[in-house]
């Protein structure tokens, strides 16, 4: 009789860091899981130098395609290796919720940060500069429905971005994935349109941002 081929284990399903424990990896620890959980990607060898493990997404991560929807340029579609373990969570949580693909501004992105409430935080450099940072705008579903933070978000109206829920649908949804990375503990610093007239078109996670805190508005 011939043998019945044996499926391999399909990768583990990415989990189980929060952002302390993912800015903690390092470059070889961090690309070692990411083959884990089989991802796909290319190292960048000609990234700029502010970046610590520079990485390309070939393909989608865990399941969410992050993509540019215009021609690439100044590296930014390259990432930290760290930033990516982050998303690769935060793709979980998101297909669970019928997205696909989310088309961003950019990870990388040279200069200081701007667009910030805190004054302390102003003139530092960006987590943007370390490939840390994602600006994400759109959000596609399933179906092929395109949500868009500038169209679609509601504002809460509350202090806390996350201590309240907006009847909306298309509101609601973006709420939703935004709330729950940070239950997840998966990014240091997210800021939503909630922050100010500077983010009203984008969500803004970042690793390492909140100088060894953690920052929501």
């Amino acid at each position: 009789d011939a043998e019945v081929p044996v499926e391999p284990d399909p990768p583990p399903i990415p989990a189980g860091m929060d952002a302390d424990a993912v800015l903690a990896t390092t470059p070889d620890e961090c690309f070692a899981k990411l083959d884990e959980w089989g991802a796909a990607y290319e190292r960048v060898d000609d990234a700029p130098a502010t970046i610590d493990a520079p990485m390309r997404l070939t393909g989608p991560l865990a399941g969410i395609t992050y993509a540019i929807p215009w021609a690439v340029t100044n590296h930014h579609d390259v990432l930290d290796c760290r930033l990516a373990l982050a998303l690769a969570q935060w793709s979980v949580l998101l297909r669970e919720r019928g997205v696909v693909e989310v088309r961003i501004y950019s990870f990388y992105r040279a200069g200081n940060r701007g667009g910030v409430s805190s004054r302390q935080a102003q003139g530092r450099p960006s987590q943007h500069s370390y490939g840390l940072a994602i600006d994400a705008r759109w959000f596609v579903e399933d179906d092929g429905e395109v949500i868009d933070l500038l169209e679609d978000w509601v504002d809460p109206g509350t202090d806390e971005t996350c201590a309240e829920s907006v009847d909306d649908l298309r509101g609601a949804a973006l709420l939703d994935f935004y709330c729950s990375a940070w239950s997840a503990r998966l990014f240091h610093v997210q800021l939503s349109p909630a922050h100010n007239a500077e983010h009203e078109n984008h969500f803004h996670l970042d690793v390492g941002g909140a100088n060894g805190g953690w920052y929501l508005d």
